[in-house]
């Protein structure tokens, strides 16, 4: 309630208001004595002798000069009450899940399971074309497949790895008599060390590290000692290996005929022979590699992506083929991903559908709200904060959700630029409406039976730090005071006033007929 104005309580001349001006100054240098209180006090006496001042003003503006009445005080009293600072947007109701769902091929729909608003649980067929031809098709896939790892298929396998190992051991046994078993091994041996330079350097790249570079280093070291070694072999081959094992007797020239004394000479392999052997020995071992691989693809292990060979190559066109026409198959039939409700249906039975999407599927057991809200209260949206949500088509209702998500870009698709993100209902019976629009207040704060007063009331001597004028026994006194939330009018007083309490929001001024 309004205080009297201060007229009432002081003598209406100038005389008497010459002296209280003194009497107050007196009281706040008695204050400044002390000084631990000298800048507590000095501020809020500026600011006390500047209300006073708009009070002269006033005077001087709206009291003719033959006057002597003194404007009066517009007071207001602190109450109790509840403050709510909140940013206000806008928001769109969407489920917390939706898909669009059709078919991956065209036909015709010859089932139908659901309609508009029916509830579905995961996994539930849901639409269905005509798949006569799929199902043949994968059916004959299954067939081929199964053919190819039947018992008798995998005994194949078996079979042929053991007798290509047979023929890679023929075969190795006779490379090694045509070029020495010497020379075999260290050819192999050279062409393993080149294998693993190779690798270390491809492992390494251009700017390989130090310990990479020293992998390289001795790669290269262990190559270059098996290369010396395979050159000191092809000298012993020549030298010992030959003589060994390929001098022959044969007649000697330089006698006449009636002499048969035969000569012994060195008649090594032919490079026709030594590449022949060479050949039969690496289709031998690509050969036994191929068998390998496709019974390991047959066992269900794995084998690498290069891998080859005609069974292999067999083998996986079956499994390649059985997964394509099963998912043709799966094409033609429409399941419900997650549990939900029907939206939504545009096509009928024996409707011949595209592959366009035609049943709308929502969880609504879960609501959002895509809000926007003004760029200007930015740091009012934040994850985590409450907010109050009305429908348009409710305006009766306040729903309550929370703050989960906020845009990390300002959407400028408008003329406006906003901030957008997702509010979170609190789950709720009401029968809602997808797409419904909705006033969002994202809730910066909210205290309840808190001493309110106007923020006129207030006077911010320092930043953050507040003063109000107090009536007390007629007279005004000057409280500090702690401000918690502030509205657009209204403070929340935490410190320094109670509820009753009456407070100055300034002057009156009043103007003589």
């Amino acid at each position: 309630m309004a205080s009297k104005p201060i007229s009432s309580q002081a003598p209406s001349n100038n005389v008497s208001k010459q002296k209280e001006t003194p009497s107050f100054s007196k009281r706040i240098q008695s204050q400044m004595k002390d000084p631990r209180k000298r800048w507590w006090v000095i501020i809020p006496a500026i600011v006390i002798l500047a209300v006073i001042g708009a009070g002269a003003y006033y005077e001087l503006s709206y009291v003719p000069a033959h006057t002597t009445a003194i404007a009066p005080l517009q007071t207001t009293t602190a109450y109790r009450g509840n403050l709510t600072v909140s940013a206000v947007g806008t928001g769109l109701l969407e489920p917390a899940n939706e898909v669009q769902l059709g078919f991956g091929i065209s036909g015709r729909l010859i089932t139908l399971n659901v309609k508009a608003g029916e509830q579905v649980t995961k996994g539930q067929l849901l639409a269905q074309l005509d798949n006569t031809d799929e199902l043949v098709k994968y059916a004959q896939a299954q067939r081929t497949l199964a053919n190819l790892t039947s018992p008798t298929s995998i005994a194949q396998a078996q079979s042929d790895v053991a007798t290509a190992q047979t023929t890679l051991s023929n075969a190795t046994d006779a490379l090694k008599y045509v070029i020495s078993p010497a020379v075999f091994e260290s050819e192999q041996q050279v062409l393993a060390d080149q294998q693993a330079l190779d690798a270390a350097q491809k492992a390494a790249g251009t700017s390989p590290t130090a310990d990479q570079q020293s992998a390289i280093t001795a790669a290269q070291a262990k190559l270059k000692t098996d290369q010396d070694k395979l050159t000191g072999n092809q000298i012993w081959y020549q030298q010992y290996y030959l003589p060994l094992y390929f001098t022959k007797k044969v007649a000697n020239p330089t006698t006449t005929s009636n002499s048969h004394r035969p000569v012994q000479v060195v008649e090594g392999p032919s490079s026709l022979e030594i590449e022949t052997s060479q050949s039969a020995y690496d289709v031998a071992k690509t050969a036994v590699q191929q068998a390998q691989w496709y019974l390991d693809a047959l066992d269900g292990k794995d084998v690498p992506v290069n891998a080859g060979g005609t069974n292999l190559t067999a083998f996986q066109t079956a499994k390649y083929n059985l997964q394509t026409t099963k998912a043709n198959l799966d094409s033609t039939q429409i399941y419900a991903p997650f549990s939900g409700t029907i939206i939504s249906i545009s096509a009928k039975l024996n409707d011949n559908v595209t592959k366009s999407p035609f049943i709308d599927l929502g969880d609504l057991t879960n609501l959002y709200l895509k809000t926007y809200v003004s760029e200007k209260d930015y740091q009012s949206f934040k994850v985590g904060n409450e907010a109050d949500i009305v429908f348009d088509a409710l305006p009766d209702q306040t729903f309550l959700g929370k703050v989960i998500q906020v845009n990390p870009i300002l959407d400028t698709s408008t003329s406006t630029a906003v901030v957008g993100g997702l509010v979170q209902m609190d789950p709720t019976k009401a029968n809602l409406l997808m797409g419904m629009s909705a006033s969002v207040n994202i809730i910066v704060g909210r205290t309840q039976n808190a001493v309110l007063v106007p923020l006129a009331a207030l006077h911010e001597y320092t930043p953050g730090k507040f003063a109000a004028f107090v009536m007390r026994n007629g007279k005004l006194s000057v409280d500090f005071v702690q401000v918690g939330l502030k509205d657009q009018a209204n403070a929340e007083i935490k410190s320094g006033l109670k509820a009753g309490d009456v407070v100055s929001t300034g002057l009156v001024g009043t103007k003589q007929q």
